[in-house]
């Protein structure tokens, strides 16, 4: 890691700090004024001052734990023209891949998700994947995985929704299935915190 890579802190039940960002953007993909180099996003939901914190997670007891029981093994699909990667236990649910190819994205085998690789175009398949905001999502050609579509570093705020964080901002303290690009949540309601797991969708956030 450079030294001028920003990077996102996580305490534990406060709010994400981020440190060295350059660029911070709404849903309108507007500029928003960062005023210091350290800046402190809300993450449970509750401020009064979003994107920003303004102490309201002490007052409501907010908690960053990790609920999420179940574990997911990275799983590998083989066709003709690629392999998909699929990471589901890092998925935000946003559809973006059932809606831009699905005939790929999924058919489910029991309780099984299955990516099926040849029943798309290649380059379809490869454009829905690098629009997966949250990194779950990734593809092989001739072995070399591909997963690093973003050159600026960047968090853009998906609107009622989480944090798209891009461009190789990296999470400490926390593993992610790139540091290209993945979603953290911000409506606090996630049961895989500090990751986004289309809880907000439910939740009623708004921000």
């Amino acid at each position: 890691m450079s030294d001028d890579q920003p990077t996102i802190d996580v305490p534990d039940n406060g709010p994400f700090l981020v440190k060295g960002l350059k660029k911070l953007t709404d849903a309108q993909d507007q500029p928003i004024d960062m005023e210091k180099d350290v800046i402190a996003l809300c993450r449970c939901g509750a401020s009064e001052n979003k994107p920003f914190c303004d102490g309201t997670h002490k007052k409501i007891g907010f908690t960053g734990v990790n609920e999420r029981q179940e574990t997911y093994p990275v799983r590998e699909y083989e066709g003709q023209q690629l392999t998909i990667v699929d990471n589901i236990g890092a998925c935000c649910h946003d559809g973006s891949c059932v809606d831009g190819a699905p005939g790929t994205f999924f058919r489910w085998e029991g309780d099984e998700r299955v990516s099926v690789p040849d029943e798309s175009d290649r380059e379809k398949i490869i454009a829905t994947i690098r629009k997966c905001p949250s990194g779950s999502l990734a593809y092989k050609l001739d072995g070399k995985v591909h997963d690093e579509y973003f050159s600026e570093p960047e968090i853009f705020m998906a609107q009622d929704g989480p944090l798209h964080v891009r461009g190789g901002v990296v999470l400490n303290e926390h593993s992610t299935t790139t540091t290209d690009h993945y979603t953290l949540c911000r409506c606090g309601a996630s049961k895989n915190k500090p990751f986004c797991d289309g809880a907000h969708k439910d939740s009623g956030f708004k921000g």
